[in-house]
């Protein structure tokens, strides 16, 4: 089924036409479920599909998911490939156990998800000028439904970047938590 699939947003697509309506997420090291606002026993999921979409250096990863004490179907979306890093373990391991994995569609576009995307080359240019924002309320929309939790952002443009998974993962980028209203500064 989803060996045809090489585009997050279709994939996305594809899922909720089969009545995956629920978006999970990764908090504090805990799966929520965003509509009900209540935790999941990561070990009593049942994990339906996993794809990764795979772009020369970058890569998202999509997870159908069954929550059996609810029935609720839903999406656990890893946008930046960077689960294995907040995941407990045997989520984590749960989660990669049947993945699938497929070249996406998009790998020399110029954008993502509506936001220039940053290669690695670029970054190799001038690394001080990109940072990697965590949680910041004035994030553009995430097209698959609700919010990007990390994006990236070019200081010089002062404007938000798709920075690709490889960027993410390197240790020359600047990791900026949102901290309230009085924060001026972008580095």
């Amino acid at each position: 089924m989803t060996t045809q699939l090489t585009d997050v947003l279709e994939a996305v697509q594809a899922f909720v036409a089969k009545g995956y309506d629920h978006e999970y997420r990764v908090k504090d090291s805990t799966l929520v479920d965003l509509e009900l606002g209540s935790t999941i026993e990561a070990c009593t999921i049942r994990v339906d599909a996993a794809l990764r979409l795979e772009s020369g250096d970058d890569a998202s990863n999509i997870y159908a998911i069954t929550d059996p004490a609810t029935g609720h179907r839903g999406l656990l979306i890893d946008a930046f490939d960077v689960f294995h890093e907040i995941c407990p373990r045997d989520l984590s391991e749960r989660l990669v156990a049947d993945r699938e994995t497929v070249a996406a569609s998009d790998r020399d576009a110029p954008t993502k998800h509506g936001l220039r995307k940053v290669f690695k080359d670029e970054f190799h240019r001038d690394p001080e000028r990109y940072v990697l924002r965590e949680g910041f309320p004035d994030f553009p929309s995430c097209p698959f439904g609700g919010g990007f939790s990390i994006l990236g952002f070019d200081t010089a443009e002062q404007d938000y970047v798709w920075l690709v998974t490889s960027i993410i993962r390197d240790p020359r980028l600047i990791r900026v938590p949102y901290q309230g209203e009085d924060v001026i500064s972008d580095e």
